[in-house]
């Protein structure tokens, strides 16, 4: 199994959540609609409360994710990244 540590604590991680969607949004902005989407594992510090998503799948383009699936990912808690 995979371990992971927090650099800053020397603390060994948790994985609060898997399947976390990670999403990057056209122009860096949610109003025009999603880009990229891919799922990774949320993992975190007890100590210092530090988060990371690490393990992610393949990832998937805006054109295949649906609007009720968008409306879902937005009303749910995600990660945005932007580029």
């Amino acid at each position: 199994m995979i371990r992971y540590t927090c650099a800053k604590c020397n603390k060994e991680m948790t994985c609060l959540k898997n399947q976390m969607p990670v999403i990057h949004f056209m122009n860096n902005n949610k109003s025009d609609g999603i880009d990229v989407i891919v799922y990774g594992d949320l993992w975190g510090c007890e100590k210092c409360k530090c988060e990371v998503v690490l393990g992610f799948g393949s990832q998937r383009f805006g054109m295949d994710i649906s609007e009720k699936e968008t409306d879902y990912l937005l009303s749910h808690r995600y990660v945005e990244i932007k580029k």
